[in-house]
């Protein structure tokens, strides 16, 4: 018997390709916008940032008829180098350009600004080893209200302003915090009608929501390393960090003749430091 299947009659039946595509998964970039910036210091010259340090004069016992007493003190600075420069690049063929129903330039060139952008990223979250506070929490062992409270007391203790402050933290240790009842539990709140810091969020892509009146932040570019494996979240104040963008990431673009294809290049140069070590703390997960 001579039956017409779907292998007899393979060339009658079309494979058919989406009008999308599908893209590859993207990190949310989150720490440029909450760090100190000195892009406008920089722009078009100079390779080094420094910034003066001003200590905290002291209050002075006044003795009758004698002088105060003066104060000198020797500072110091921070200084940001400026010596990253990073860029990706591409090169579409014509006969890719020509043949494919694709815009494949407009879709490789937004993969190419976002690779700047991750690496600035990822650039600044590895600034979490020039924090000078005590680190709280355990690695391999998921954060709670005690971490939370005691990464909070250590920006308290050091000054640091209640303002700009920001808590960047796993995926993995956002579901650990929505685990606790006190906050998702509307009877541990006493507001049955009003969101909790957890149902509040995500606000948006980047911001989650707020706990302690610190907004928190998650992203998969938090820093991870060790068999643990060991996680390096963190609470900041805006000047833990400081950002030189000397160069905004640029795209440009230009036919090459010698592979007969478009050539296209995104690239940024910049710089970056810890800026306050006291201002910032590790939460271990």
């Amino acid at each position: 018997m001579a039956d017409i299947t779907t292998t007899t009659a393979a060339v009658f039946i079309p494979e058919l390709w989406s009008a999308e595509t599908l893209r590859a998964q993207e990190a949310a970039l989150v720490v440029a916008p909450l760090v100190k910036r000195y892009d406008s210091l920089v722009k078009g010259r100079g390779d080094t940032v420094h910034i003066p340090r001003v200590s905290n004069l002291t209050a002075q016992d006044k003795v009758a008829n004698t002088d105060v007493t003066l104060q000198a003190i020797t500072e110091t600075e921070a200084s940001i180098s400026i010596d990253k420069w990073k860029e990706t690049s591409f090169l579409v063929e014509d006969i890719v350009k020509v043949q494919s129903n694709y815009d494949l330039m407009a879709e490789y060139t937004s993969k190419a600004g976002y690779a700047i952008a991750q690496q600035i990223d990822t650039d600044l979250l590895a600034l979490y080893t020039t924090f000078t506070n005590t680190a709280v929490g355990t690695y391999g062992t998921d954060m709670g209200d005690n971490e939370i409270v005691g990464a909070i007391q250590a920006l308290d203790e050091a000054n640091a302003p209640i303002e700009d402050r920001a808590m960047i933290i796993k995926p993995s240790q956002k579901a650990a915090i929505m685990k606790l009842d006190k906050f998702v539990r509307a009877d541990y709140l006493g507001q049955y009608q009003n969101p909790t810091p957890v149902k509040r969020g995500p606000n948006n892509r980047y911001l989650w929501g707020e706990i302690y009146g610190v907004p928190v932040y998650y992203t998969t570019q938090i820093p991870v390393d060790g068999v643990g494996p060991d996680t390096h979240n963190m609470l900041i104040h805006k000047e833990a960090f400081a950002l030189a963008l000397q160069l905004a990431p640029r795209t440009q673009g230009t036919y090459w003749q010698r592979s007969l294809g478009w050539l296209v290049t995104v690239d940024s140069i910049y710089g970056m430091s810890g800026l306050r070590g006291d201002f910032g703390v590790e939460i271990k997960s």
